[in-house]
């Protein structure tokens, strides 16, 4: 199973689009089982935002990049690990709360929204690793920015979760919070700085 350019580009632009259209956006998203499939593949597509992370992360740990990105390999483990983490911890601990939901179509389509959500948060969330690591940026400025683009995540996260479960009862804000308070966890948990 492939992911088309199209079909990546059609997906992207939807979830992008829960912001604005909210659960009208759904219909761009492939919510079939092979939509499932492709979404839980589209973690792939956040490598370049990894690079820059990781590149940020050897720059907070005093490594120079200049000698190479991969020169920590605990460093490497610790990114991956929490980029795969952001992906799966929230539907995971909502399958665990609830059960009862994983057998129902609005599970599925949270976890197609929220796997093309993480594709873009991930990608937001580089840009101040990025400009931090290339020496743009101080620390103090990387965490305003990253609090800027994390104002935007927030209501990424926020926009799938209405669109799937609903607004009933604030659990799309109990969501978002949960990711946060669950990718803060993981992120002192493997001693990263937090990008």
């Amino acid at each position: 199973m492939l992911l088309a350019a199209d079909a990546v580009t059609r997906c992207l632009r939807g979830t992008w689009r829960l912001m604005s259209a909210g659960p009208t956006a759904l219909p761009e998203l492939d919510l079939s089982r092979q939509g499932l499939s492709r979404s839980c593949l589209a973690m792939v597509l956040t490598a370049p935002a990894l690079v820059a992370v990781l590149a940020a992360e050897n720059r907070m740990a005093g490594l120079s990049n200049a000698a190479g990105l991969f020169q920590s390999p605990p460093l490497v483990m610790a990114v991956l690990v929490s980029q795969i983490a952001a992906f799966i911890m929230v539907p995971t601990v909502i399958a665990g709360l609830a059960p009862h939901l994983l057998r129902t179509p609005a599970f599925a389509g949270f976890v197609i929204a929220w796997n093309w959500t993480e594709v873009l948060c991930a990608s937001l969330l580089a840009v101040p690793a990025l400009v931090y690591a290339i020496g743009w940026s101080t620390p103090e400025i990387a965490i305003a920015q990253w609090l800027a683009f994390a104002a935007i995540v927030a209501k990424l996260r926020h926009a799938a979760a209405v669109a799937t479960l609903g607004p009933e009862r604030g659990v799309a804000l109990l969501v978002v919070c949960a990711s946060f308070l669950a990718q803060a966890g993981v992120t002192r948990l493997l001693g990263l700085w937090g990008f």
